[in-house]
């Protein structure tokens, strides 16, 4: 089958959504290793297959579906109780996801003739779904788990749990009910506390009348007495609210939402033939004196009680720690009432890492798709807009200082005054269009480390927080390759295999942190391990073999400079090669991306024996920043003005030198001092008095840049240097609001090219 034969509209949404299950189908997958028994992950995991498989089904896409769909019946097994996902049973999975993913690059790539999956791992998958075993044992017959009815079992709040048989011609229709329900359920949350306002009381009256004859319409399909008992229960007590006195509905309204909360856990577990019940005699006794217009005997709830609060007061401690609030939910859904449920997951609290994932559940939001190319176009015209304000600004400056009327120029400088800050407002809005979270690139590691942890003996625990931290999406397309690099480094090089760290009285399990967080205009992401750590004297002595340093400059070098050694191209301390690492490369690349690419810095701490943290920080977005512009000779030049720290006019005793080298002495410090008239090479008949400092820091050291002029503080748009002969530290170019162009300074290169001479200054000290 040719690409033809599809429309390549329905094609390219079907890669798109499916492509997005996709992405979390695999981190999900491996949540479940550690929670092999989680309902609602495991249903979150087969809805998605099945999703995927329907629509390739559509799309007559064979091979894809073949795959989808023994996973899928993997899954169904696993939630019917008849399997239990080990770590066999779950390489198979994540080996289909792979093929999936070969598929969808396939689909993408133009040709739709996908690669079949290896039939091994499709009859492996097909037994485990049959309910069968993949060792030498008999698989059961087909039915037999279903045979074999779960014990009854009554948790800490009362509630009594137990398998139950369902039709299968309606147990199809159960995930629609369920759906169904939750949504109606999560709209009658938000009404019932207008009932309490007599001025809403009505209304209020009316729609939860038609909402919860709609739950009696879907439940009664099921006949599952105790569900349908509670449904009853709602839609009766509703029918007397019009007549009722303010002190009755203060004490019915809580029990309603009460039931709500029990009918929703009721239909949650429903997809896994799990019927729980709870003891409701006493409720629904009082909800229907209530329900009559009475004042109940006993049980009086304050005023403003939630429905945990009613429950609880009528003998069923309900406990629910994964739910929101009632109130929560309340006003959520009151904002948009006609929005999409929120549904939150179950987590298992003895995983502390699945459940920390499960908690940052939020509500949905309302999105719509755009092209990249879109984005692209309109970042490129604000950046455009932001150059003419500038011109703008500009020409408002010599207006003010020309001989015009006071009036012209008073709305010369409030015009551009106003400009400048509805170009600012157009920025940020269209900045935070191409902003996305790190969770997009995140999501993608732990799959990595368990292989990782797999291929080297080795038991890792990977810890992810701050995933929501958002970034521009560029940032995010050059930050993916760096951490996969130091994922890699710090599982293969940091954590050690399970014997040596209990040798060290470690525990045998290593962890690896993803850190991620917001510092001020700059993002810091942090890969900490709790492994071996960086040895100075191994770095060192390879450094001086190399001759990135001589033997008396290392003594003067601090930890961190040392440690800054391993991100030289082809640097490397391991003893053999191995299929992860060993060759020196890798690291030069993560250095590449984050120093050059992303205007970033990168530091390294460490202690032998207790582990290792590389800290990367970058900025939000790399296509507008503010800078200082300073002349070099007759040239202008830019400065991110994030990497000054201070702006200095030498006296003649801060200025001296240590050897050879210059340097400045700054409140009892001393800097290297460098000229940007030799570092862009200025020929000896157009220099000039160089009678500024600039100040720079990167990577947590300080170097002196001496220029001849500072003209003063701009936004620049940055526009990229490809195709152009570069001579000297240059990482783009930008438009002076004078309309001239002036090439950036690249601060992670001119840090590298005054490294030696810091060094020499370090060694003097």
């Amino acid at each position: 089958m040719s690409m033809h034969d599809f429309d390549p509209d329905i094609l390219q949404d079907f890669l798109t959504e499916s492509g997005e299950l996709l992405e979390e189908l695999e981190g999900d997958l491996v949540d479940l290793e550690a929670t092999p028994q989680d309902p609602e992950l495991l249903n979150q995991i087969f809805r998605a297959l099945h999703t995927i498989k329907g629509s390739a089904s559509f799309l007559a896409l064979t091979n894809l579906v073949a795959i989808a769909h023994c996973s899928e019946s993997a899954l169904n097994a696993a939630r019917n109780g008849e399997l239990i996902i080990g770590k066999t049973e779950m390489d198979l999975l994540l080996a289909a996801v792979d093929v999936l993913k070969i598929q969808f690059d396939e689909l993408s790539s133009g040709t739709t003739e996908l690669t079949a999956a290896d039939p091994q791992l499709i009859e492996q998958l097909t037994i485990l779904g049959e309910g069968g075993s993949l060792d030498d044992t008999p698989a059961p017959q087909a039915g037999q788990a279903a045979q074999t009815p779960a014990p009854t079992t009554t948790a800490s709040d009362g509630r009594t749990v137990e398998q139950i048989d369902i039709d299968p011609g309606k147990f199809d229709l159960i995930e629609h009910m369920a759906s169904d329900i939750k949504d109606t359920l999560e709209q009658a949350s938000a009404r019932l506390p207008e009932l309490i306002n007599s001025d809403s009381r009505q209304v209020a009256c009316n729609n939860l009348t038609e909402l919860f004859e709609d739950i009696i319409k879907t439940v009664d399909f099921f006949e599952i007495e105790p569900v349908t008992r509670l449904a009853t229960a709602l839609d009766q007590a509703i029918e007397g609210v019009p007549s009722m006195g303010d002190d009755v509905i203060s004490q019915l309204a809580p029990r309603l939402m009460g039931i709500c909360l029990l009918l929703r856990e009721q239909t949650n577990e429903l997809v896994n033939k799990t019927l729980i019940t709870w003891p409701v005699d006493t409720l629904l006794e009082r909800v229907s004196t209530l329900a009559e217009g009475d004042m109940i005997d006993e049980g009086e709830l304050p005023q403003d009680s939630s429905g945990y609060e009613a429950l609880q007061a009528d003998g069923i401690p309900y406990v629910d720690g994964d739910e929101p609030d009632v109130a929560e939910v309340e006003t959520a859904v009151a904002i948009e009432p006609t929005g999409p449920a929120v549904s939150a997951k179950h987590s298992a609290p003895e995983q502390a890492a699945a459940a920390a994932r499960k908690a940052t559940a939020t509500a949905v939001e309302q999105t719509i798709r755009v092209e990249v190319s879109r984005l692209e176009s309109l970042m490129n015209l604000v950046g455009e807009l932001v150059l003419q304000k500038n011109r703008i600004g500009a020409m408002a400056e010599d207006v003010g200082r020309s001989m015009l009327d006071a009036d012209l120029v008073e709305q010369m400088e409030v015009t551009a005054s106003t400009l400048d800050r509805v170009t600012g407002d157009i920025q940020l809005a269209v900045m935070r269009t191409r902003m996305q979270p790190l969770d997009k690139l995140f999501g993608k590691y732990p799959r990595l480390i368990r292989d990782l942890a797999t291929k080297t003996e080795k038991q890792i625990n990977l810890e992810i927080i701050g995933g929501d931290t958002e970034v521009d999406k560029s940032v995010i397309e050059e930050l993916g390759d760096p951490l996969v690099h130091l994922l890699r480094n710090s599982a293969d090089h940091g954590v050690e295999k399970p014997e040596g760290r209990i040798a060290k009285g470690k525990d045998a399990t290593g962890t690896i942190k993803l850190v991620a967080g917001h510092e001020g205009s700059h993002v810091c992401v942090q890969i900490i391990d709790d492994g071996k750590g960086l040895d100075r004297e191994v770095i060192g002595n390879k450094a001086v073999e190399r001759g990135l340093v001589t033997a008396e400059q290392l003594t003067s070098l601090s930890n961190e400079e040392v440690f800054r050694f391993i991100l030289e191209p082809g640097f490397s301390t391991a003893e053999a090669v191995s299929d992860l690492s060993g060759r020196g490369v890798g690291m030069d690349v993560v250095r590449t991306n984050i120093e050059s690419k992303l205007k970033g810095g990168i530091s390294i701490e460490s202690r032998k024996g207790e582990g290792t943290t590389i800290n990367i920080t970058i900025p939000l977005t790399v296509a507008i920043m503010p800078a200082m512009m300073v002349a070099v000779s007759d040239e202008v030049f830019a400065i991110p003005l994030t990497n000054i720290t201070e702006i200095v006019h030498p006296t003649q005793d801060m200025l001296s030198n240590l050897g050879d080298e210059p340097v400045i002495h700054l409140r009892g410090s001393v800097y290297p001092l460098i000229s940007a008239q030799d570092v862009f090479a200025v020929p000896d008949y157009k220099r000039d008095d160089e009678k500024f400092v600039v100040v720079i820091g990167f990577n947590q050291k300080l170097i002196g840049l001496r220029v001849t002029r500072v003209i003063g503080q701009q936004e620049i748009v940055i526009k990229p240097l490809d195709g152009v002969k570069r001579d000297g530290p240059l990482s783009g170019a930008t438009v002076r609001n004078d309309g001239g162009v002036s090439l950036i300074m690249d601060i992670a290169e001119l840090m590298r090219v005054s490294r030696h001479q810091r060094a020499a200054v370090a060694a003097l000290t």
